[in-house]
């Protein structure tokens, strides 16, 4: 008897809950996971909780996201190869490791050393 009563009150649903899903535009979520959203932000835009955009697009959200960074690596190497000097510097400083060279004396050793000699300067006048 209790499963007729069980099969009666079974939802069309798909969800072993009963609410219907709420639907949400996939190639939207997609282009938010490609401009880095977070999932507390695609939730949003979607009016949807976090765990629900976790949950419906789990395999997904890293691979979308993945693809955006590369896309971006993309446009500025593609950038950098076009000329753009600024993006060329950017581009060497992450991939060559290269930094910009370090002063000999930095502003706090060349005033000590003007203190010094102006010292030195100022005794031996006083010893004259």
């Amino acid at each position: 008897m209790t499963d007729q009563i069980k099969q009666k009150t079974k939802s069309k649903s798909t969800n072993p809950d009963g609410r219907t899903p709420i639907p949400i535009d996939e190639e939207q979520v997609k282009s938010l996971c490609e401009i880095q959203c977070t999932n507390a932000e695609i939730a949003k835009i979607m009016k949807v909780s976090d765990d629900t955009i976790e949950r419906r697009f789990a395999g997904k959200l890293k691979r979308w996201k993945e693809e955006g960074r590369s896309s971006l690596r993309r446009s500025m190497w593609l950038s950098a190869q076009k000329g753009n000097v600024t993006m060329q510097i950017w581009l060497s400083k992450q991939y060559l490791k290269m930094r910009e060279p370090e002063p000999l004396e930095g502003k706090e050793n060349a005033k000590g050393a003007f203190n010094l000699w102006w010292e030195e300067k100022n005794k031996i006048k006083e010893k004259a």
